[in-house]
């Protein structure tokens, strides 16, 4: 299992196939793909005509329907959504079949007496609900900050993996240099205490909110550790820790490999440096392994693709929004011109799947492993006044060849599985294979 940074959500075992496709799909519902940077929208929306929003209903509807509507009508926040909808996803609706099917989400709560607010939030994850689509959501305010967190590439914490074994929140990787290895954290420490408050029962997600904060502030960690009987408590000052989302090494007969987890805005350039630090050490191929890689921003991957590119089509995307409905072109610049295998599996998904598609179908990669995610869309996140977000698919994109892939994925050149079970790395071992033949 990969290890869950104390900034992003646990990770699925890479080697377990259908688990890491239900990984994939939680992972996109949290992590975001963009084309452009989630902004913040201040628009009350066509509809808002100064109205006030209506008093917390009382008692059971005698006409629910109307009624509903009404409340729903009369809501500045669900207004906002509504013209965030009609105007901005990938598909043609109406204001009215919304409003219907927000209504009809929020009917029992109303008549169980529930307030105003949260009627008016149900009623619009009612009818986000209502469009059908597996990346369009709602987004809390504490998601929104998971996201921001890993894709900006860096946070500010303490510098641990952790993962939820057992129902315990254990620490699998301390990173080098960072504050929990310089005050003696452990892997196997299990985390009881986060500021003195007990945290056994909670989520790894929301432990990790706790243990994030400010750089420069102070948090007390608790951790019980084999062989010692009394709980450890660590002060700890958060600072600055860079995401370790790649990994290279120089492998058996002069491959180059690098390991690429997430797409966070800074990878492409990241893979430039590795790109550049791999060609000073004499490598004569590469593999790039994007294995359970779920996506994040797509510029990135964009740039990336370009760096093995000389010309041709990197990906189309088409949309109703204004600019969406465009071509990516590369530039011709090139930053990597010796051969290249690209290593993939089921949780390849997005941005992965953009920058596989277009190295494969412009002949420029060796594409190794099993069928990838298959996510052919777009999506931006609308942020909201009180600090939640609509995470809206806006547009769906192409490969190169103009195939979308959505429920498909891209098929691998070389079809290869590994075991259910063990530590055997059969896709690598195939990788660097066809890797050292390519010199």
């Amino acid at each position: 299992m990969q290890p869950a940074p104390d900034f992003s959500p646990e990770r699925l075992k890479r080697r377990d196939r259908r688990v890491a496709v239900l990984a994939v799909v939680i992972s996109l519902l949290l992590v975001g793909s963009c084309f452009a940077l989630p902004y913040l929208l201040t628009s009350a929306g066509r509809r808002s005509g100064g109205r006030s929003a209506s008093p917390a209903p009382e008692g059971r509807f005698s006409e629910p329907a109307e009624e509903l509507e009404g409340l729903l009508e009369e809501s500045e926040p669900f207004r906002r959504a509504v013209d965030i909808v009609e105007q901005n996803f990938v598909e043609q609706v109406g204001e009215e079949e919304l409003l219907r099917a927000a209504a009809r989400g929020i009917r029992r709560m109303a008549e169980s007496g529930a307030d105003h607010d949260a009627l008016v939030a149900r009623g619009v994850e009612s009818m986000l609900d209502s469009l059908d689509d597996p990346f369009t959501s709602f987004m809390t305010a504490e998601q929104l900050e998971m996201l921001d967190t890993q894709l900006s590439g860096h946070f500010s914490g303490i510098g641990v993996a952790m993962q939820k074994v057992k129902n315990e929140i254990r620490v699998v990787q301390v990173l080098e240099g960072t504050p929990a290895q310089e005050v003696g954290i452990r892997e196997g420490d299990i985390i009881r205490e986060v500021d003195g408050k007990d945290v056994t029962d909670l989520e790894l997600d929301d432990v990790v909110l706790l243990i994030r904060g400010p750089e420069g502030t102070m948090v007390r960690i608790g951790v019980s550790r084999p062989g010692e009987p009394e709980i450890l408590r660590f002060d700890i000052v958060r600072r600055r820790i860079d995401i370790p989302v790649l990994e290279e090494e120089v492998r058996e007969g002069g491959v180059g490999y690098i390991r690429l987890t997430d797409w966070t805005q800074d990878a492409a350039e990241r893979l430039r440096e590795a790109l550049a630090d791999l060609a000073a050490k004499g490598v004569s191929s590469l593999v790039i392994d994007l294995r359970s890689n779920p996506g994040g921003y797509m510029e990135p991957a964009i740039e990336a693709a370009d760096l093995f590119l000389r010309g041709g089509v990197i990906v189309s995307s088409q949309g109703r929004v204004a600019g969406m409905s465009r071509v990516y072109r590369a530039d011709g610049e090139v930053a990597w011109e010796l051969p290249v295998c690209v290593l993939v599996n089921r949780g390849s998904a997005s941005a992965s799947e953009i920058f596989a598609a277009a190295l494969r179908e412009n002949n420029r990669c060796l594409l190794v492993g099993e069928t990838t995610f298959g996510k052919g869309s777009i999506q931006q996140i609308f942020r909201q006044p009180d600090g939640t977000g609509i995470r809206l698919t806006i547009a769906r994109y192409c490969t190169p060849s103009g195939k979308n892939i959505d429920d498909q994925g891209i098929a691998p050149d070389i079809l290869v599985k590994n075991p259910l079970v063990g530590e055997e790395d059969l896709q690598l071992e195939r990788a660097l294979q066809q890797a050292r033949t390519l010199h």
